[in-house]
């Protein structure tokens, strides 16, 4: 920050930096917009622009919904949900440097248009009950079934270690009374199913395991 204090107009490149032993870095696709936000934090913006593609966020993927309407507002936190679930239009990781800071990011690529205003948390009240719909493909189901599970302590945590004990992290953990399933990751579930399978057997004794 030291360097920019005193400079009107600075040109950052967006998708390089350097390793702690001076080896330069690539970053991934989407790179600059986490650069954007650690020079935002640096000088101690009011406010990071990012520019991007589009005028900023929509409540659902223009490509499968018509016309979908602009997200004006959105906090970090649903940002941070929407952009891993598939909504590309910011780098999920961008939002940690300037939420420290408390600088407010707004995204956009036109400067008549509004574009979207991210924030820590806010008093907007959205004429939506839902602030957007994302998607994301390539996950596994594991079904566990068993008749009174919910009045069974530490059945959730029994089927969560037949995965911890082959290294693959859950997504997410729907249940019911005598239900429960597990979403998992393909690519890391793959070649592992049955010995998944038969850890969850053993451990919590079900009384049927579906993929």
């Amino acid at each position: 920050s030291a360097r920019l204090e005193n400079t009107e107009r600075a040109v950052i490149p967006g998708f390089y930096g350097a390793l702690p032993d001076g080896t330069i870095k690539t970053f991934s696709r989407g790179g600059s917009d986490i650069t954007g936000s650690i020079v935002a934090r640096a000088v101690h913006a009011t406010c990071y622009e990012n520019w991007t593609d589009v005028s900023g966020f929509l409540i659902a993927d223009p490509r499968i919904i018509k016309d979908p309407q602009p997200i004006k507002t959105i906090t970090y936190r649903e940002l941070r949900e929407l952009s891993y679930m598939g909504a590309s239009v910011l780098h999920e990781d961008a939002v940690f440097p300037v939420r420290k800071a408390g600088i407010p990011i707004n995204n956009t690529n036109a400067p008549d248009d509004e574009g979207t205003w991210i924030v820590e948390s806010t008093c907007h009240q959205s004429k939506y009950t839902i602030t957007g719909i994302a998607g994301k493909k390539g996950f596994v189901s594991v079904n566990i079934d068993k008749d009174m599970m919910n009045s069974e302590v530490g059945f959730g945590r029994k089927v969560l270690s037949a995965f911890e004990e082959n290294n693959i992290s859950f997504e997410h953990m729907p249940s019911g009374i005598d239900t429960m399933t597990i979403f998992v990751h393909q690519p890391e579930f793959e070649g592992k199913e049955q010995a998944v399978i038969s850890a969850i057997h053993r451990l919590a004794k079900p009384d049927s395991n579906t993929i």
